[in-house]
């Protein structure tokens, strides 16, 4: 032990050089970390575009005005194709039922003329 605190001078000089490489060492590392950390922080608000006008919340962001609109514009899309399909529909019951019907006096006018037809011919024979 007296061997190592022999040279006092020696002691204070390996303590001082010990002592400012350690200063050296953690004063990069916090510069280091320091300067990536706000790199970090910095870039993705860097690169945000900024609103020109006053900021007024969502209510008067344009994308979202022109997203509410396009939602509500398909929703009455939609609804208009369901209330047109609902109409063919019906406009196609009625167009079979006119059909039914035109049919059905059809057969009643040959008939009737059928009928007409017969007493004349009876009438002929006689």
């Amino acid at each position: 032990m007296t061997v190592l605190f022999a040279d006092i001078g020696a002691v204070w000089g390996l303590l001082a050089g010990v002592g400012l490489l350690t200063f050296i060492m953690m004063r990069r590392s916090y510069g280091y970390f320091s300067k990536r950390r706000r790199k970090r922080d910095e870039q993705p608000v860097a690169l945000q575009p900024r609103p020109q006008g006053p900021w007024d919340g969502a209510q008067h962001d344009r994308m979202a005005q022109i997203d509410r609109q396009e939602v509500e514009m398909f929703d009455m899309a939609r609804e208009l194709n369901g209330q047109l399909s609902s109409r063919i529909i019906v406009l196609e019951r009625l167009i079979a039922d006119s059909q039914q019907q035109i049919d059905r006096m059809e057969l009643l006018l040959d008939k009737i003329e059928a009928a007409e037809s017969m007493p004349t011919a009876q009438s002929s024979v006689e």
